[in-house]
């Protein structure tokens, strides 16, 4: 018999995930992973969380069915299982937002942006990854979200291409 528990109990029972836990929660976005499915979510810690400027995250929690949230929290989730030996080599996938999120292994495992900070938790319907920064969808890619980008999470860094940075180099 396996110790295992979805993908929703996986996350509420780790402390590093609580901040993530109670907005799936409250955003009703639990709903998304509560099937048989398989998933994969890259959750960041609630150190990452803490990067969130207040402003941005009231407006999360005091919009009325916190759309914006739900929206935020499923660009997290891809519905499929992708181990992190599977994610160094995979371009992109698309998640359940319809945006994409990019994939890189150089110095160190890289979801957009964001760090891996730890690596194949299991659960019986998916797996987990801890990201250390909220994962960010591209700005003016879909059209499924409010009319303007208020209260949406800023990228933590903002990166030029590749291509435009060896520009700048050579």
């Amino acid at each position: 018999m396996s110790d295992r528990v979805n993908l929703i109990d996986t996350i509420a029972k780790n402390d590093m995930f609580s901040t993530f836990s109670r907005l799936m929660r409250t955003s009703n976005a639990n709903d998304l992973i509560a099937g048989e499915g398989s998933f994969t979510i890259f959750v960041p810690t609630n150190d990452a969380f803490g990067k969130v400027p207040d402003d941005q995250m009231n407006g999360w929690l005091s919009e009325t069915n916190q759309v914006r949230l739900k929206k935020a929290l499923s660009y997290h989730i891809v519905p499929t299982k992708l181990f992190a030996a599977e994610l160094g080599s995979a371009a992109k996938v698309t998640t359940l937002s319809g945006d994409d999120v990019t994939f890189r292994d150089l110095s160190g495992l890289k979801v957009n942006q964001s760090g891996v900070q730890a690596r194949n938790i299991e659960a019986t319907n998916g797996i987990v990854h801890a990201l250390d920064t909220i994962l960010t969808a591209p700005v003016g890619v879909a059209a499924t979200a409010a009319p303007t980008v208020t209260g949406d999470i800023a990228p933590a860094t903002t990166e030029a291409p590749p291509e435009a940075a060896a520009a700048k180099v050579a």
